[in-house]
Parts: structure tokens; sequence; C-alpha cells
């Protein structure tokens, strides 16, 4: 069947006509013309515009339905309305129909019919585009009829109009009968209708031969070049299968399975936890009336242990008391004896007193004792002025060392003064003098004081000389400070400049570190604003420009860098987050906030676009690592010059020289920086980490200078603060006068003749002696005495003590009695009552051998734990517990009290109940449902997934051997070439092909049988658990292409294309290359047209389709073969071609073509519509012969013009010879 008419109405821009076609048809024009719109009308035809089956524009690979470069997608209603480039011919309701007749060819039996398909479409301006909308779509064959243009144009007053597409269908019943006019909604069905039809049928094919063939149509037009014989096969001459939609079903069965298993999984987990978590409150009860019994023995135990201790400490009351009598009466007795012994010694005093050599005596005696006190007190005093003197000699010379060796007197002149160097002359030189030795001062047998009196002498003389010289150094100078302050203030200084230089040590270090870790040190508002934007608005990915530049010329990094200056720090952010990550910084509460830049990259950006660089630009000499800082630099510095000099730079607007001069803003200026500062590029790091590895070592010099300064100004300060005024010799001669007072009482004592009264004194000596003894033995009589009573207090105390325990323990004994019978109410099966009896009788047996109380303590540690364990428990079970099922395990009572055990007994029995609900019904109810998932997953899983991947591995093979089959008919050029498909195994899929076919070799599996349990071989187990986890893999969208490709049979198999020249070896054409002349594409339009044939059933019937079309048609093959191909398609075959190609390349094909359609876009005087174009279409029915004689008379005068010019050149060489 050829298509012997279209009709075209309301179709992109192209004119209403229609154009009748020939055995070989063209359609020619330039670019953009209208000749692609004319075979997408056709395409449109054929296929219907099924989803997968059609491709708008193939011709310039448009082979997916989104626009491309800006342009509109291509859709049914923005052809009807006629879009190009965003306007429309027809921006209003418009009316459009695509129109074939088909007509049989000799020998064929099938009648004509056309096929019409109709499409009402609008202009929606609702949005930020306007958008062409379908609204009607009728899709009709009328078989018998060869509809005209007349019957769907109507001629009106004003003008022609298309026939409403919803009033079509009753006309044309109206003219050729209810019968003749066949409507279907569903393009599947239409496209069956259609390709029976074809075939000469009355009814319609199946869909699937329908689909195929209408998809083999649109991959014939659908010219594609040939890369790769395995792409080609896989791609074209195999269908592909969809499996996305079963993919995803059985990916959600499957994750509602594994749903469920851990739903069971969490039930079961919840019912180990319950189990766990009622142990631990049946033990809690149990510790507890444990303890409680043990509280109850515990007390009682103390009370008879404190009844015990009250008689006691009565008994020792007792005795205390006895023993406080007693003493109270011996010290009676012992002061009755001592104002005996006073009343003797009055008597004897009496009579001593009328004695005038004892008067003496006394007198004598009470003199030697005060003068012997003073000479005790003033001897360490006079040791310590000798000390203070050895320290001011000592002090001073450190302080000359001092002064030598630092030159300190520069900073301190008065010290470095005639007065100051005089004074200390006399301090030395008066260390010279001799000076008594103050121990034989202590010599209470000294006589001779002849030496003491000249040593007073040279002790004075030291005395003067240092309190000169300290004097010297507390005088204040015309500025009212003192040595001692000055040198104060310098010692200071030195330690604020040494902290200092320490600062600038750890700066530089920090430095050093950030450079060797390949990391520049922002400056500190920097590092602040970085901190701040990436806390707040991490997304924003802040960054530093100077990490992202470098300066490939190092002659130019010092001065490109100084010119840049600040900007170096500016900060880099994602352009979305620039306006978020300024107003970061504004709130920052820093100081230097207004210093820390946000790049504007989107606006730069644009700058940067229209900006070229000029060749001396300071842009040539760097590299960029982020493209917002090229973009940043570019649209900021592009301008900037490199010049040579200063005079150059003097003219230049905005340059700068490599020494550091620049020039902007109509000033010069200086741009140089230390090498310190360099922070662009790795190079410009390792001249930075030099510069700071000098300055450190510089830095550290200074300190190792300065503290040795600050250490001499400390030392010196505390030896001048060791410098004191004396005050010896004042007490020298004190203590001498007191010597030899002393000497002179000693002696007039001794020359006492008291012989005649010694009875007097030995018997006052004997009274006094023991009135002494007595009032010792009062004292201590009184100390026994308070001792008594001290200990008496105590065990009064003790008494009170024992009594208010006896109390609270009775009460203690009381409470636990009573918690342990309030318990029993409590606890099914508990008999308090036995339990205290047995209790009373260990306590009375057991005396004071047990510790009942450390036991209860234990039992209370114990309870704390279990408390702990129980609450763990239930945390644990609520985590994974669903609401309604979770348990309250908060209660008011007090921890361990009577309440809280009955409060842990209500929580015993709420487990008990949940447990017992959740293991024998929520469990078993989820292993059934389970269960039932299990078996749908399974059956879905292999019947509709592993089956169907089978089921297509196979067909595919076998739409290989039969295009074998068919290509054993076709033979191609001289060599009568024949082309055969061959193919094997994919190493990889060979194992999921394995797979498949044991799925579908297991009996009963999908049908009773589970794929989880199946024993199923090693490899088919590990791919199973592959395919299973890429099922439940969370990354959905990788895990559902992996899947796909899985299932893409076409994949499984490595594909290639025989040639058999007859008579000769074949070749394979994966090993052939692509050469010249097409090798490839030969083959590939020969299997095109076999994979036609097949799909047109050519081997069945005597009617089929012939028409097929070819979009850039012939382009990567050579003139030779591509006639060749062309007369095989409609020859050997007996084709329709229809043929497209720019009207500069026809001309050698011209000689073929029976009709020849010439599209031209020209400009119109009259606005069409939004247009001001229109489409010219010229047709041409050519005369072949004719056209072929020309082109051989053609090709005659270009052989002879050749040879002649290369006769000229041979002549020409000769000569030169």
């Amino acid at each position: 069947m050829y298509l012997k008419r279209s009709i075209t109405v309301n179709w992109g821009n192209l004119p209403v006509e229609e154009l009748e076609y020939g055995p070989v048809n063209l359609f020619s024009g330039g670019n953009g013309s209208g000749k692609t719109t004319a075979a997408d009308a056709l395409q449109t035809l054929m296929t219907a515009a099924h989803d997968n089956l059609f491709n708008y524009n193939p011709g310039q690979d448009e082979t997916t339905q989104r626009g491309r470069g800006g342009k509109q997608v291509r859709t049914l209603a923005s052809y009807v309305l006629g879009c190009d480039d965003g306007a429309f011919a027809r921006p209003w309701d418009t009316d459009g129909y695509i129109v074939g007749v088909f007509h049989p060819t000799q020998g064929e039996s099938a009648a004509p019919f056309t096929a019409v398909i109709g499409v009402r479409a609008h202009l929606d301006a609702a949005g930020s585009s306007r958008q062409a909308r379908q609204d009607e779509l009728l899709l009709m064959i009328v078989p018998g009829e060869m509809l005209s243009l007349s019957h769907f144009v109507q001629n009106r007053d004003d003008g022609r109009h298309a026939v409403s597409v919803t009033e079509l269908p009753n006309l044309l019943r109206r003219q050729f009968g209810k019968q003749q006019v066949e409507v279907y909604e569903r393009k599947s069905a239409y496209l069956a209708r259609l390709y029976g039809a074809l075939r000469g049928r009355p009814d319609a094919v199946s869909v699937r031969e329908a689909k195929n063939a209408a998809r083999t149509f649109a991959n014939f037009m659908a010219y594609k070049p040939v890369k790769s014989i395995d792409q080609f096969v896989a791609e074209e001459v195999l269908e592909a299968r969809e499996f996305g939609d079963t993919i995803k079903r059985i990916r959600e069965l499957l994750r509602t399975v594994h749903g469920m298993e851990q739903e069971a999984s969490r039930v079961r987990a919840a019912v180990e936890l319950l189990s766990h978590a009622s142990q631990q409150a049946e033990r809690y009860q149990q510790t507890w009336l444990e303890r409680t019994g043990l509280t109850y023995a515990a007390a009682a135990h103390s009370w008879q242990k404190n009844q015990q201790g009250y008689l006691a400490a009565k008994e020792e009351q007792k005795q205390l008391g006895s023993e406080l009598a007693n003493i109270s009466e011996e010290q009676k007795l012992t002061a009755e004896r001592i104002k005996q012994a006073h009343a003797e010694l009055v008597q004897l005093e009496a009579r001593r007193q009328g004695i005038p050599a004892l008067q003496n005596k006394d007198q004598l005696e009470q003199r030697q004792s005060q003068l012997s006190d003073q000479l005790r007190g003033a001897v360490p005093a006079l040791l310590t002025q000798a000390q203070q003197r050895d320290r001011n000699i000592d002090a001073l010379r450190a302080t000359q060392q001092l002064l030598s060796q630092h030159s300190l007197s520069l900073s301190l002149p008065a010290l470095a003064s005639r007065g100051w160097r005089e004074r200390s002359q006399a301090v030395m030189s008066a260390e010279q003098a001799p000076v008594a030795d103050l121990n034989q001062l202590l010599a209470r047998d000294w006589i001779d004081l002849t030496p003491l009196d000249a040593g007073l002498d040279a002790i004075r003389s030291q005395q003067a000389s240092h309190n000169q010289l300290a004097e010297l150094l507390s005088t204040q100078d015309a500025e009212g400070v003192t040595v001692l302050q000055q040198l104060d203030r310098l010692e200071q200084k030195s330690a604020a400049e040494l902290s200092q230089l320490e600062r600038q040590i750890n700066q530089t270090n920090q430095r050093i570190s950030a450079l060797k870790s390949s990391r520049v040190s922002y400056p500190l508002y920097v590092e602040e604003a970085l901190r701040a934007i990436r806390q707040r608005c991490p997304q924003a990915d802040p960054r530093v420009l100077c990490d992202h530049v470098e300066i490939v010329d190092p002659d130019w990094q010092m001065a490109i860098e100084g010119y840049i200056g600040g900007s170096r720090y500016a900060i880099l952010v994602e352009p979305e987050f620039e306006a978020e990550a300024i107003r970061i910084v504004r709130q920052m509460n820093s100081r230097e906030r207004n210093r820390a830049r946000v790049i504007q990259g989107h606006k730069a950006r644009q700058d940067a676009e229209r900006i070229s660089l000029p060749e001396d630009s300071i842009l040539k000499v760097m590299r960029f690592s982020h493209k917002i800082a090229e973009y940043y630099l570019r649209a900021s510095y592009a301008s900037v010059s490199r010049v040579a000099d200063a005079e150059a730079l003097r003219h230049t607007r905005r340059g700068v020289t490599s020494e550091g001069m620049g020039s902007g803003n109509y000033a010069l200026f200086r741009c140089d920086i230390d090498d310190s500062q360099l922070v662009f590029g790795a190079a410009a790091r390792e001249r930075n980490l030099a510069a700071q590895e000098a300055a450190l070592e510089q830095l550290s010099v200074q300190r190792h200078s300065q503290q040795q300064q600050h250490q001499a100004l400390q030392q010196l300060a505390r030896q001048l603060g060791q410098i004191q005024p004396l005050d010896y010799a004042a007490r020298a001669a004190a203590l001498l006068d007191s010597q030899r007072q002393l000497h002179e009482v000693e002696q007039q004592l001794a020359t006492l003749d008291l012989g005649e009264h010694r009875d007097l004194e030995d018997q006052q000596q004997r009274v006094s002696q023991r009135h002494a003894e007595l009032e010792q033995k009062r004292d201590a009589l009184g100390e026994q005495h308070g001792e008594l009573k001290e200990k008496l207090r105590g065990r009064e105390q003790r008494i009170q003590h024992f009594a208010a325990q006896s109390d609270q323990l009775l009460d203690a004994k009381d409470a636990a009695e009573h918690a342990l019978l309030e318990a029993a109410a409590k606890v099914p099966g508990l008999d308090p009552q036995a339990q205290l009896e047995e209790l009373d009788s260990m306590l009375q047996q057991s005396g004071s051998q047990f510790d009942f109380a450390a036991d209860s303590l234990a039992l209370t540690d114990l309870l704390h734990r279990q408390a702990i364990e129980l609450q763990r428990a239930l945390e644990q079970y609520n985590l994974q517990a669903q609401p309604a099922d979770m348990l309250m395990a908060d209660t008011p009572a007090e921890l361990h009290s009577l309440a809280f055990f009955s409060h842990v007994g209500g929580l015993h029995q709420q487990l008990d109940n949940l447990h017992n609900r959740l293991r024998n019904n929520v469990l078993l109810e989820k292993q059934e449902q389970l269960a039932s998932l299990r078996d749908s997953f399974n059956t879905t899983f292999v019947s509709d997934l592993c089956h169907e991947i089978h089921q297509a591995i196979n067909d595919g093979r076998r739409v290989l051997e039969n295009l074998n089959q068919e290509l054993e008919h076709h033979q191609f050029g001289a060599d009568r070439e024949r082309f055969q498909f061959d193919w094997d195994w994919l190493p990889e899929y060979k194992g999921y092909w394995d797979f498949f076919r044991e799925i579908m070799q297991t009996p009963n599996l999908g049908d009773g049988a589970s794929l989880f349990d199946s024993s199923l071989s090693d490899k088919a187990s590990g791919i199973r658990d592959q395919l299973l986890s890429l099922l439940l893999d969370g990354d959905e969208q990788q895990a559902l292409r992996e899947l796909e490709r899985i299932s893409d049979y076409r994949r499984y198999r490595r594909y290639d294309i025989l040639k058999h020249p007859a008579g000769k070896q074949p070749i394979r054409l994966s090993e052939y290359g692509t050469g010249s002349g097409g090798q490839l594409e030969t083959p590939a339009y020969i299997i095109r047209a076999a994979a036609v044939t097949s799909a047109f059933r050519f081997n069945e019937g005597d009617s089929h389709l012939r028409m097929v079309i070819v979009d850039e048609a012939f382009m990567h093959m050579d003139e030779t073969r591509s006639r060749e191909v062309i007369a095989y398609l409609t020859e050997t075959l007996g084709l329709q071609l229809t043929f497209i190609m720019p009207t500069s390349k026809a001309g050698p094909f011209l000689e073929m073509v029976s009709n020849q359609f010439v599209f031209s876009k020209v400009p119109s005087s009259q606005p069409i519509g939004e247009l001001n174009t229109r489409v010219l279409l010229d047709r041409q029915q050519l005369n072949r012969d004719k056209v072929a004689e020309l082109w051989a008379q053609h090709r005659r005068v270009i052989r002879q013009q050749g040879a002649l010019e290369f006769m000229e050149d041979v002549t020409g060489a000769l000569a030169v010879d």
C-alpha cells in the first residue's frame, strides 16, 4: 500500500494543501523551511503520536520530548496552533487535520482507505509562559474511500475554514454511510485498525503488532549515525520493554513485607522487653519485702542496743559522781594546809624586814634580774642590725656587678652619679675597719671593755656610711621620683615589652603552622565572619578569595597582591545565599565587622562575561580554582595593566609595575608589601613562610636580649631593696651599758656578809618550798575536778541521747511493722505475721552477732539498682512501642515507699497483661499477615518480573532469529552481500539469565513455594539477595536505575553483524571499523529495511504498508552507496520512499526521484497571526529519464575537465625538466 495523497490543514506553518506522492519522494529545502514539519505530519498519522512510539523532529536528534536550546517542545497542539519560536500563527481555538489516502500497488488486493487525525487546540496564556493545549482528538479510518481536501475545508464568505473535528464524523457518515466511518477513542485501537487496513484486512491486527509496526516506522525515520554495532542492534533492532512500573510495584510490595517483618520483630522484641521488665518488677517487690523485714529487725535490734547503752551510761554517771565527791573533799583539806603555810611565811617575812643586810640583798637580786632581762632582750636586736649591715654590703657588691655588666646606669643616671660612687666607696671602705665579735658580749665573765669600746667607734663609722647610701636611694629627684621608683617603672616597661615580643612570637608561630599546612592566616575580622556564616548558614559554604587564586609569574606576585590589597580576603559564598551572608556579617558584634566583604558572585559573573581581557592585564598571570573568584577579579581588575616602569605608569589609567607602584583613580601610589603578607598561591605561601621564619628568628633574638635585660632589672630591684639604714651603734652602746651595770650588781652581791642570818633564810626557804608544793597539788586537784565534771556532763548527754533514740527506734520499728502488714493486703500469698515472728525469734537468739542495719542498707542499694533497671527496661520498651501500648512509669510517690511499692505492683500487673496480649494476639496476627504478604510478593516477583524478563530475553533471541530468516532474502550490491545477526552472553548478565531460568524451572515457585525459603543454588541465592537488597535500598533513584539496567533484556548479550559476501568468508562488522563511504551505514539500512519488511509482515498476504520516510537521509554515505541503497529500498524491496535533505545536497539523487516537494520560508507581506513569515511549497513531478541524462552529461563534462587539467600539469612538469 502506497501513500497516494496527504492532506494537511492547519499543521505547523504549512499551506493547506493536498500532496500527491510517487514511488520516490523528496522533501527538500533550507533549515527551518518546513520539510521536517511535513514529515512529522506523516509520522503522526502512522503512530498516532502514541507515547514511546514517535519522536518529533527526529532528524535534529531531538529524540526526547524536551525543549532544547530554549526552544519549546513540539506537540500536537503546538503544531495545530502554528508555533514558531514562541510565536503562533493561530493564537486562537483552532481545528487541524492530518489525512493520509492509501492505495494498493500492482498485485495487492487491499482496498484503498483514508486515515484521519484531527486535533482541536487553544492557547493557554495563564502562568509565566504561554502553552498550546489540546482540547479534542479525532482518530478515524474511512475504509474504501479516498477523501480529498474539500472534505476538511469549507468555503465561506470570509474565506476557507477547517471543518470542526466534532462535526466531521457525522458529515462523512451522511455522505458515505455510518458503517464506512470508523472513529476510535484510543490511540492503540486506531493503530490496530490502521495497520489492519494496510494489510487488506477488514478488521484490526493485534495492538502489539500495530505498535511494533508503528515503532519500526518511526525508528526507520529517526535516523541516527551508527556508532556501535552492539548499540545499533540493542537500541534500534530490539524493542525496549518497560519494567519501571513493575519494579516500583514490587519494590513497594517488598517494602511492605519488610515493614511487616520489622513490625513483627518489633512486637517480638516488645514481648521480650515486657518479660524482662516484669521480672524486674517482681525482683523489686521481693527485695522490697526483704528490706522492710530487715528494717523492722534493725529497728528492734537498735532499740535493744540503745536500752543497753542507756543503763551502762547511768552506771557510769553514778561512779563519776562518787569520784567527784572524793576530789572535792581533798581540795578542802589542801586549801587549809596552804593557808597554814602562808601564815608561816608572813611571820618569817616580818622577822626578815627587821634585818637591813637582808633587805639590801633583796634589792640587789631584784636589780640583777632586771638587768639580765634587759641584756637578753637587747642581744637579738643587735644581731639583726649586724645581719642587715652584712646584707647591705652583699647587695652593694651585687649592684655594682649588675651595673658593670648590663649598662643599667644609662637608664638610672642616679646610680652613675658622683654621690653614689662616693657613698658606695665609703661603705666598702668602712667594712675594712675591725669590729668586736658580738659573741664576746654574751660572755658573763668578760671584764676588759676596752676592745668593745674601740669596736663601737668603727660601728658608728659603718652606720653613717650605710645610712647615707640608703638615704640616696630614697631621695626624690626634681620630678619627685626616687631611684627605687624609677627602677620599678623600668621593670614594668621591660615586662610589657617582653610580653609584646611573646605575643608577636606566638602569632608568627601560628602563621608558620598555618603556612606549613597550606592554609592562609586570615585577619581576625575574616575569621569571625567565616565562623558566623558557617554557624548560621552552613549551606552558603563560605570561602576566602585568596585560597583560590595563584600568581603564575613570581615577578608580579608582590605588586599584584599589594594592588588588590584587603580585597584578597573577600568572602565567597553560594550566589543564592549572598544576601543572607551579608546580613549575618552586619549582625556581628565585632568592632571590625564593617571590614568583612561578601562577593556579589552572580553580579560579578554577569559583568565578567562581557569583559575581554587585554594581553597586559594582571589576570593573564593568574590562575583560579573557583569560578566566582575568577569572575570577581575579572570584573574588578581586568583593566589593570602590567607596565614596565613609572614613566609608562604615568600614562596608564589603572596599572602596576613589578616593583610595586600602582595607578588608579587618577593617582599614583605605592602598593609594595612584604613577603610575609603574600597569600596568593603555593609559591606565595613559600615566600611568606620564609619571611615569617626569618621574622621569628629576629624576634627570638630580641626576646633573649629583652629577657636578660628584664632579669637584670629584677635582680637590681631586689638588691637595692635589700639596702636599709642601720641603728647599730646605739643598740651596741646600750648593750654594753647593761653589761657593765650587771657586773657591778654581781660584785656587790658577792661582798655582802649574811652569816649570822643563815638559819632564818633556811627556815623561810623550807616553808616557801612546802607552800609551792601545796599550791601545785591544789592546781592538780582542780584539773581532776574539772575533768570529772566534764565526763559527768558527757554521760548525762548520752543518757538524754539514749532516751531520745529509744522513742525514735520504737517508732521506726512500728512503722516497718505497719508497712509489712499493709503490703500483705496488696500482694497475694504473703504472710507478714509469720515473718515478724521469725524475725523476733532471730533477734532474741542473735544478741549482737548480726548487723541488721548494714544488711538493710545493702538491700536499699540493691533496690536503687533494681528501680533503675526497671525504669530502663520500661524506657527501652516505650522507645519501640506504639503510642497506645506505652506504659506510664511516672509516680509522685517517694522512692521505695509503700506507695512506690504499690505502684510497682500495679506496673507488674500491667506488664503481665500487655505481655499476654502482644504475645498471644498481636504477634500471631502479624505473623499471619506476614505470611500472606510474602506469598503475594513471591507471586508478583516471580510472575511479573522474573517471568517477564525471562520471556523478554527469549523474545529478543526470537526477534533476531526471525530477522536472520528475513535477511536471508535480502541480498545487496554487486557482491550479493547478505547480513546476519550474531550474539553471545555477557558474563554479568549470563548470571542474571541463569537466575531467571532457575526461578522458572523451580517447581511451584510463585504458586505456593516461597522465594525466601526455596533451596536455590548458591549463585542464584546471591543474585536473589542482591535483587532484594536493591529493592530495599534507601537510595531509591540509584536502586531503580540499577534494577532497570538489570531488567533491560537487550543488555544481556553482546551483538554483532556478520556480512556474507557471496563466495567469501563472513566479516564481523564490529571489527570492520567505520571507514569511509558508510560501511556500517549500508548494512544498517539493510537491517532497518529487514525490520520494516518483518514488522509490515511482507511474508504474509499480498498487501502491506510500503511507505517509509528517512530524515537527514544518507548524510554519512557517499553518493554511490546512497544510490545503491535507494535502489535497493525502492526497486528490490518495492518500498515507497520519502527522504528529506537540504536542497543543496539533493542534486545527485534527482534522477531517482519521482516527486519533489521544495519548502521555503519567506517574509509575509501581511502578518499571519503573530508571525511575519510564511512557508511556500513547490510541487514538482520529475522526468526521471531526462534528469538522469542531464546528470550523465554533467559527469562527462567534469571528467573531461579533470583530464585536461591533468595533462596540463604533466606538460608543465616535462617542460621544467
